[in-house]
């Protein structure tokens, strides 16, 4: 009974360990880039060589990993597609705009997702729109230092052959983040729980066969 419960009070120890780390890391409040960073990553950024590439308007970049606060924030991102997707010659891709995009996505994911990043919300219907948009997607990144990571990254440049293909037009809008999704949150602690009850559930195990061991015995 007492090694049940040191059992327990373990996995418990290890289940808040684990979520309080996974919180750390999805929720830190990074100090905001110097103006070293700042000129380090525009300088990786503008000398990328992928075609088409990430087409940054690097002024506006730079500006606003400038007034950097080290907190997380959101972007309001709208799409209008290419009925064909617009690839250039010879790329060895084809099909239509959204086609096109949902490639860019899918490699997208991954790279925000190792930063801490992911979209919180997104839809093919946006109604009767005056810009005629066919997809919004919002995204929550934890810092200007994630997004600026992210830009610098060849893979991100090399994706971005999918992303122009299939816009014709898209509009970003910025907004300011201090709160975590209720969503994320309760992934985390259920990242943690299955830490913990796996935990649990494999000492649990080692006990009960050293128990029949004993009893067979």
């Amino acid at each position: 009974m007492q090694q049940d419960l040191k059992l327990l009070g373990l996995s418990l120890l290890i289940g808040g360990l684990c979520f309080a780390g996974l919180m750390f890391w999805y929720q830190w409040s990074a100090r905001s880039l110097s103006p070293q960073e700042v000129e380090r990553y525009m300088q990786t950024i503008s000398a990328q060589t992928q075609i088409p590439g990430g087409r940054h308007d690097l002024p506006a970049l730079r500006r606003f990993l400038e007034t950097d606060d080290g907190r997380p924030f959101y972007t309001i991102n709208l799409y209008r597609f290419h009925d064909v997707a617009d690839y250039p010659r010879g790329a060895g891709f084809g099909g239509t705009g959204a086609q096109a995009y949902d490639r860019f996505s899918r490699i997208m994911i991954r790279l925000l997702a190792a930063r801490a990043s992911h979209p919180v919300f997104g839809s093919h219907w946006i109604g009767a729109s005056e810009g005629g948009w066919d997809r919004i997607v919002i995204v929550r990144y934890r810092s200007r230092r994630d997004i600026a990571d992210l830009f610098a990254s060849d893979a991100f440049a090399d994706a971005s052959l999918h992303k122009w293909a299939a816009l014709e037009s898209n509009q970003r809008l910025l907004a300011g983040a201090i709160q975590i999704p209720g969503g994320v949150f309760a992934i985390l602690l259920l990242s943690a729980l299955i830490a913990a009850l796996s935990h649990l559930g494999a000492g649990a195990l080692s006990l009960f066969t050293r128990r029949r061991r004993f009893i067979s015995t």
